[in-house]
């Protein structure tokens, strides 16, 4: 099944900020800066993406976002190779993230939580010369029956989002996060290409940390009657590519219809 949107529906959904703060704060982990986020808005409801240096060359945490103000962010290809990146941060994963948010009611006026709405997170890869786009995954990433994001609300601040975590080990606790994504309005997480590693027949099969090229996340909410509220979209380069390639709304529109794969 395609879901198929039009580059005119996608310009007229939402408002969009570049290099801004989302709302409330970034709340996962520690240390991680809020900034550098492309933000689009509607319904009350705020999308937020950006990407990351998440290791640099000395394999060592970084908030440095290498971003044009607009919609780009610049990359170096590898993946971590040792310490102080824990081990499951080498191998298949690349030195960078991306990041996302979403908060239902960023006026603090409403009373929206995040099970109101549906979404989808669709991950795209270019290659280096900027014309192969594949088909590449997209699902939603917060009705689903159990994910580690970090959950919270308008007054939530900088790292303490709330995560469903486990009730023993390999068994998460999918009560818990039916509860969160129900009472709560925030939800955030940063996610490597590496993670979808191994999706057959999609972009991210075989994923290549080395490979030259060009990334494009796209995140949208909806409404429950499918209507989408706001959408939001980066394009993160591994090696630059063509700037003709993003001009205008054409690449929205291509991309627009993505074949939509759910994550196993």
């Amino acid at each position: 099944m395609k879901t198929l949107l039009t580059a005119a529906v996608l310009a007229g959904a939402t408002s969009l900020t570049m290099a801004a703060d989302v709302n409330p704060d970034v709340i996962f982990g520690s240390g991680n800066d809020n900034g550098s986020f492309t933000i689009a808005t509607g319904s009350n409801v705020e999308l937020g993406l950006r990407a990351k240096v998440r290791y640099n060359a000395s394999n060592s945490p970084e908030n440095t976002f290498n971003f044009d103000g607009v919609d780009t962010y610049t990359m170096q290809p590898g993946s971590p190779n040792g310490s102080p990146a824990p081990v499951w941060a080498q191998g298949d994963n690349a030195r960078w993230n991306f990041e996302w948010s979403i908060n239902t009611n960023v006026n603090g006026m409403g009373s929206n939580n995040l099970n109101d709405f549906t979404y989808q997170i669709a991950m795209f890869k270019l290659g280096a010369d900027g014309t192969n786009i594949n088909d590449a995954i997209a699902f939603d990433p917060i009705n689903t029956i159990w994910a580690d994001h970090s959950f919270g609300d308008n007054m939530t601040g900088n790292g303490n989002g709330t995560e469903a975590g486990f009730i023993a080990p390999g068994v998460p606790d999918v009560v818990a996060y039916a509860g969160l994504i129900a009472n709560n309005n925030v939800a955030q997480n940063s996610w490597n290409y590496g993670f979808f590693d191994g999706n057959p027949g999609t972009a991210l099969e075989n994923f290549d940390f080395n490979a030259p090229g060009t990334y494009i996340v796209r995140l949208s909410a909806f409404d429950l009657s499918g209507s989408m509220v706001a959408s939001d979209t980066v394009n993160i380069n591994i090696v630059p590519v063509p700037s003709a390639v993003f001009a205008g709304l054409g690449m929205l529109g291509m991309i627009a219809g993505v074949r939509t794969i759910r994550r196993r």
